[in-house]
This record gives C-alpha cells, structure tokens and sequence, in this order.
C-alpha cells in the first residue's frame, strides 16, 4: 500500500497515511482526531548519477533552465 499525504481541514497540520489506492482520494482522519482532511501533492527528493561521476539531484537544472540538468543540451 502506498503512503500518501494529507493536510487536516480543522488544524492544518499535514500528515502521512498508509491507505490502498482505491480509498487515496477519501478523507483521511488527522492524528488529533479530526475527521476531515484533503490529500496534497507529495514532494520526495531523489538522486540519479550524471553518467560521470557525481550524484546530482533529480530535476536540478543547474540555473540553465533546461531539463537535461547539465546545459550541454543546447
């Protein structure tokens, strides 16, 4: 099951829940016991070798606004 987040309606603390796929749009009960809640857009950090030799953050554009990360993609 994956883990998804939330953000409670009443106290708007953001929180994590282990739910099945088929119930990830349900509201979700916040951990001070409210019952309502919206779920958010996660954010996650991941690392990828630049194919030399090293580690860069995934989606890092280094400033040049490109995609490829390294500017050399014109």
């Amino acid at each position: 099951m994956p883990v998804y987040e939330y953000v409670c309606e009443k106290c708007d603390k953001k929180f994590e829940a282990l739910r099945p796929v088929s119930r990830m749009d349900e509201p979700a009960p916040c951990p001070q016991g409210h019952p309502r809640s919206h779920r958010v857009m996660s954010r996650f950090a991941a690392v990828v070798r630049d194919g030399y030799s090293a580690m860069e953050p995934m989606g890092d554009t280094g400033g040049c606004g490109g995609s490829c990360g390294n500017c050399s993609c014109g």
